[in-house]
Parts: C-alpha cells; sequence; structure tokens
C-alpha cells in the first residue's frame, strides 16, 4: 500500500534508497519533511512530468543526514529536508528534458544535471523565491564541480 503524495508520486518512492536498506539506516521522514516532499511533487515535480510528456524514474528523494553522509550528499543538500529529488527521464533524453525544464516557467531553485546520468530537481524553501539556478555537476563524492548553464 502506498501514500500518495500527488497523483503520479508516493511518499514510499520519495523515500526508498537502497544504499538506506543495505547499511540499515532509519530514513523515515518526519511530518514537516512529508510536507515539503508533498510541496516538491505538487509545484515541480508534476509539473516537470506534464512538460515532459513522460513519465521518470525517481532516483533519489528524502535522504536523512545519515544516509546523505553515506552517499556523499553536500553538507546543506536540499535532499535532507524533502525539498530535491533526483529523476532519470523515460523515453527521453537527458540533455534534452534538462533544457526544456530549465528553459520552462516551472518554480524550480535548482535544476543539475549531474554525472550526465540523472536530474536533481529542486523547490526553494518555503516562503522564499526560487533561485532557478541551472547547473551541470561532474566529479564525484567530496569532489563535485559546478557550472552555471544560462
Amino acid at each position: 500500500m502506498s501514500t500518495p503524495l500527488s497523483e503520479h508520486f508516493c511518499l514510499e518512492e520519495m523515500t526508498r534508497s537502497q544504499t538506506a536498506l543495505r547499511q540499515g539506516i532509519d530514513n523515515s521522514p518526519t511530518a514537516g519533511i512529508v510536507a515539503n516532499l508533498t510541496r516538491l511533487c505538487e509545484t515541480l515535480l508534476e509539473p516537470a512530468r506534464a512538460l515532459l510528456g513522460e513519465p521518470f524514474h525517481v532516483d533519489s528523494g528524502y535522504r536523512c543526514v545519515a544516509l546523505n553522509e553515506a552517499v556523499g550528499g553536500a553538507k546543506n543538500s536540499a535532499h535532507m529536508t524533502g525539498r530535491a529529488a533526483d529523476i532519470i527521464p523515460q523515453g527521453l533524453d537527458l540533455h534534452a528534458a534538462f533544457d526544456k525544464l530549465r528553459l520552462s516557467d516551472l518554480p524550480y531553485d535548482q535544476i543539475i544535471i549531474e554525472c550526465g546520468a540523472w536530474l536533481h530537481l529542486a523547490v526553494a524553501v518555503e516562503g522564499e523565491q526560487p533561485r532557478r539556478m541551472a547547473l551541470t555537476a561532474s566529479g564525484g563524492p567530496g569532489a563535485w564541480h559546478y557550472l552555471e548553464v544560462r
């Protein structure tokens, strides 16, 4: 049984982690984080899905502090507050999806094409204006390199 956050996304897929399962990390979100995940799904992921015209796989959503450390995430990662998801579009070239999303009027705080393998989509902190930062990331945990895309 799944807990819907929006029409196409559920809590279980936004908190599932193979790393957490392998390492015995409890990745259960608080009510506040569930509220952020719901806002992420409703205001960014659903409109992104509609704009792309294709579903996408959520590779990483919420990460508790221990999980974020285990995967080498940024110390201030929006994943830890339920405001970000790493997605892989199905049936659409990753770079084409990145360009379509970054050039849209969607209220993203950040969109990052990471390692040429997935897209990081994040919403702003509630009550703040989205920065609409579009970046590419290369490297790896502890050594990420970001480049702004205009």
